[in-house]
């Protein structure tokens, strides 16, 4: 009997012994997967990160700038937002109008001179017989003057079927587009409205000195 007892202890300690190695052997295995998880995952991290390919910096001087809250006149607890940037007159740019057939309509870099003259002969041009519109004219270039009075009145009557108005001024208004300003030269467009329709023409300038004229080519005529 005493054999028995100690045949069935003896099982009983072997069996513990067996399911204590058999969890610590797991345990260890599970060990061994996690770590060889986390470091493949980390492995696969620095690969891709290696393999990205970086975009330049965009506007890295604007994002270094210090934003200037004086021209806003905010209070100290007023956060700068992108809703008050959109407003802030310090970077706010001048939006100009564009006709489709005909361009922009920005003239800031044309000078007020430059304008004021271009208005007066405009306006000389448009009285009858184009009082006084040859003297804006270089003397050297005078000829240019005269072929454009002949192509003007000729494609008047061409292309509006009318004969030119001599007791009435030729133009309703006129407007000035985006002119070319180079070394030498000015070019500004021009478009001219009157009852019959608008002409388009292009005004040739000095850029020195008095800005005398010294051509004028029209461009489009357009009935209405």
């Amino acid at each position: 009997m005493l054999k028995k007892v100690i045949h069935f202890t003896s099982i009983i300690f072997s069996l513990f012994t067996v399911v204590l190695s058999f969890n610590s052997c797991k345990n260890t295995t599970e060990s061994k997967l996690v770590y060889t998880e986390n470091n493949t995952i980390k492995q696969n991290v620095k690969q891709k990160e290696q393999e990205i390919t970086w975009t330049n910096e965009l506007e890295g001087e604007r994002l270094l700038q210090v934003i200037n809250r004086g021209a806003m006149k905010l209070g100290q607890d007023v956060t700068y937002s992108k809703e008050l940037y959109k407003i802030d007159p310090a970077v706010q740019q001048a939006v100009y109008p564009s006709l489709e057939d005909f361009g922009s309509l920005d003239t800031q870099n044309l000078r007020p001179a430059v304008k004021n003259k271009l208005n007066a002969f405009c306006k000389a041009f448009a009285s009858e017989k184009h009082n006084g519109a040859e003297s804006y004219f270089s003397r050297k270039y005078i000829f240019n003057y005269v072929f454009f009075v002949n192509d003007f009145e000729a494609g008047w009557q061409k292309n509006f079927n009318k004969k030119i108005p001599s007791e009435t001024e030729l133009f309703t208004k006129w407007i000035f587009g985006e002119p070319f300003i180079g070394s030498d030269i000015m070019q500004i467009p021009v478009r001219f409205y009157t009852d019959c329709g608008t002409i388009d023409v292009t005004v040739f300038l000095t850029s020195q000195g008095n800005n005398e004229f010294y051509q004028i080519c029209i461009d489009r005529w357009q009935k209405v």
